[in-house]
């Protein structure tokens, strides 16, 4: 390993190969204590996530210890000294007892899948976050080209209003009686090649070398203005062979706008540029060259869809995630038996774009067509509405409201060597929340959502559906990547 700019080299103590390992390798899992230690003598700060980690002086150099998050995703750490400073990025993978890596990523996917499904179904119209450069044409770049080439006409024609130019001075030779403007650069060559004698003229030549200065749209940026106006032609073409006729009329009309477009006065006698584009300061610092770049630049990039969740998942707490998860399989499995009745409130409206609303309590509300509610993170203190809570502020993570009884679902990533105490809080929900009208209990069945099925050693199997049948409670095994059978015959039934 080469050594570091700070000069203070780090390793790990690495319980899997029983080693001590180089900092920048060894593999770090979630909620776990690290030890580490260097030689360096020098002083020099450690920090992890911008906080700085205790250390202390040993007669070797340094060492102490770090704790990683509950959470899994890049982390960065710092190792700085007065002469310099590293920052080395690692990732905090999610604990293989609980989950493996390959399930995480499953988590993901899964989410934001039925996310994407979801915000199909529930109608609403808007921009959408989309990454992936592709040329292929889209249903989705058409939409974008149809919603937007209104805005892209009013930039060209603020362009063509104002067309970037520049002046262009050429060194030509012109007879002497046109020449308008005697220069530094004329009188220099006069001397030179003028008819002289003993260093003076002695008469002028009949043509005289001169500049001639002339204005000229040939830059850089019209010539990419151009390109991109013909690359367009050809995808509308491509557009106006489609078996719609919405579709051929609209792309035959905006066939018309290119082809005047071409005809501006600031393009005429240009070539198109060849190869790729460059970013210059015209595009992104003019008003309307800025307008125009931006809005090529994003003509192709609908090769994937994705929604954005309202916290960053770059460094993600992993329990929050399942529980997200556990929350869109359940609108999946609502959805594949034909419950599912507006999805809209999973979005909320932010800049323009819909985002994946599911955040710690705040309440997203899905109606069903039974009459029901699928709730998330669903507030119950002693001042709601019908229910209401006589003891503590409650929020329990996913409940069904259905024919004024909650079913409560309580999705623990971490809980299956502590079932039976989850199972035992989870009582609080069924004689802690009451109805406002009569006072009755109505929390009528209550489960843990867990990512592995844990077996007690004693006669009780809190997932058997005996279990669940007879006591209303008990728990489900929700995994990334297999599927949810007993869950949906529960479904099922209680509908």
């Amino acid at each position: 390993m080469a050594p570091l700019n700070s000069g203070v080299n780090i390793t790990v103590w690495d319980d899997h190969q029983k080693n001590w390992v180089p900092f920048s390798k060894v593999y770090l899992e979630e909620a776990k204590i690290y030890r580490w230690r260097t030689r360096a003598k020098t002083t020099f700060q450690f920090k992890m996530m911008h906080h700085s980690l205790p250390m202390s002086k040993t007669q070797e150099g340094w060492e102490g210890v770090f704790e990683t998050p509950f959470q899994s995703g890049l982390v960065s750490f710092t190792i700085s000294t007065q002469e310099a400073e590293d920052n080395i990025e690692n990732y905090v993978y999610t604990d293989h007892r609980k989950l493996t890596e390959q399930q995480y990523k499953y988590l993901l996917d899964d989410l934001l899948k039925e996310a994407s499904i979801c915000f199909q179904q529930s109608g609403l119209e808007t921009n959408i976050s989309a990454n992936g450069y592709t040329r292929e044409c889209s249903m989705l770049q058409w939409m974008y080209i149809e919603s937007s080439i209104y805005n892209l006409r009013n930039t060209f024609q603020k362009i063509d209003a104002h067309p970037l130019r520049i002046l262009r001075k050429e060194e030509v030779l012109m007879r002497r009686e046109r020449v308008k403007s005697v220069t530094p650069r004329s009188i220099a060559w006069l001397e030179r090649y003028g008819e002289s004698f003993g260093g003076t003229p002695t008469k002028l030549p009949s043509h005289i070398q001169t500049t001639k200065v002339e204005e000229t749209y040939n830059v850089y940026e019209n010539r990419v203005i151009l390109l991109q106006l013909i690359e367009l032609e050809t995808l509308l073409k491509t557009y106006r062979l489609i078996n719609d006729d919405d579709i051929q009329k609209k792309a035959t009309q905006y066939l018309d706008w290119i082809s005047l477009w071409k005809k501006a006065e600031f393009l005429q006698g240009l070539s198109p540029i060849s190869g790729s584009i460059k970013i210059t300061q015209v595009f992104r610092k003019h008003p309307a060259y800025r307008l125009w770049y931006q809005w090529f630049l994003s003509l192709y990039q609908f090769k994937t869809i994705t929604f954005d969740i309202e916290q960053k998942l770059s460094l993600k707490d992993t329990y929050l995630l399942y529980e997200m998860w556990c929350f869109m399989q359940i609108i999946r499995t609502l959805r594949e038996l034909g419950q599912l009745y507006d999805p809209a409130e999973l979005f909320t409206k932010k800049d323009n774009y819909y985002f994946l609303r599911l955040s710690e309590n705040k309440e997203s509300v899905i109606n069903l067509k039974n009459g029901g509610k699928l709730i998330y993170q669903k507030i119950i203190q002693f001042n709601t509405n019908p229910y209401y809570s006589y003891t503590q502020r409650m929020i329990p993570d996913i409940v069904i409201d259905y024919q004024n009884q909650l079913y409560v679902m309580d999705p623990k990533y971490r809980i299956p060597a502590n079932l039976p105490m989850a199972l035992g809080e989870m009582h609080k929900y069924r004689d802690g929340i009451l109805g406002r009208d009569d006072d009755m209990k109505v929390v009528k069945e209550v489960y843990i959502l867990t990512p592995t099925e844990c077996f007690m050693t004693s006669d009780k199997d809190f997932y058997d559906v005996g279990f669940h049948r007879r006591y209303k409670m008990g728990a489900f095994c929700f995994s990334p990547g297999e599927s949810n059978e007993m869950f949906k015959d529960w479904i099922e039934r209680i509908f």
